[in-house]
């Protein structure tokens, strides 16, 4: 089901992509060698499409119905996975983000949180669905600049602490919103940031979603469940 990156050495907590028990149903991991977080990020990061499809192709052999990876960058690669697998591939989060952004009404803008700002690119949010021409109504912030998300996922130094990373999330949540109070829902674009969606969503108030939303949404179609109630 899931594509990792294989340099990850964090714990990957209760809600992270990278954790088993975040899903409601079997998941199996495939760790795509050489893809890291410093690797994705790089203006190279296209020569790694090959091993990433190769990945995929292996885990829909081992039976997996749907394919997904822990980093939103990894939209660079959706299109060549889904060419090259016969099951359903959403790769990155930034998939929701058209969806979404279509629901808000008039007036109202979608706020995308991402890992990095400065790595994405307007190729990565046209293969995410999302043209450059919506303009005013998405609103992009990053992570990139915190102290403790960047230090822990970024970077890749120091421990992983868990109150401090979710501090740097929910305070730049706030700061965005309070930057755009037009803001009608939030998208997290990083796989290790849902665990921290509900704090997002009680500071803000607003409608949070994550690469959880998306692969709950398929499962509930993929294992659909009888109705009861009364008549």
């Amino acid at each position: 089901m899931m594509e990792r990156m294989g340099s990850e050495n964090r714990p990957f907590i209760p809600g992270d992509t990278g954790n088993a028990s975040t899903w409601t149903v079997p998941s199996r991991y495939k760790v795509v060698p050489g893809l890291s977080v410093s690797r994705i990020f790089a203006p190279d990061a296209g020569e790694m499409l090959s091993t990433v499809v190769e990945a995929a192709k292996e885990l829909a052999r081992e039976g997996a119905q749907l394919i997904t990876c822990q980093c939103g960058y990894s939209i660079q690669y959706q299109a060549a996975v889904r060419d090259a697998v016969d099951v359903p591939v959403f790769l990155s989060s930034l998939l929701l983000a058209p969806f979404l952004e279509r629901m808000l009404p008039r007036g109202k803008a979608l706020g995308i949180m991402v890992a990095s700002k400065s790595v994405l690119t307007p190729d990565m949010l046209e293969a995410a669905g999302l043209p450059a021409s919506q303009g005013y109504r998405v609103a992009i912030v990053g992570l990139e600049d915190t102290p403790a998300f960047a230090e822990s996922w970024i970077r890749s130094v120091g421990r992983l602490d868990v109150k401090a990373v979710e501090k740097d999330v929910v305070d730049t949540a706030v700061a965005l919103v309070n930057d755009r109070p037009d803001i009608g829902m939030l998208l997290l674009e990083c796989g290790d940031l849902p665990p921290y969606a509900a704090s997002v969503q009680r500071a803000t108030g607003l409608p949070v979603f994550d690469y959880t939303s998306m692969v709950e949404f398929f499962i509930g179609g993929l294992v659909r469940k009888p109705f009861t109630g009364l008549i």
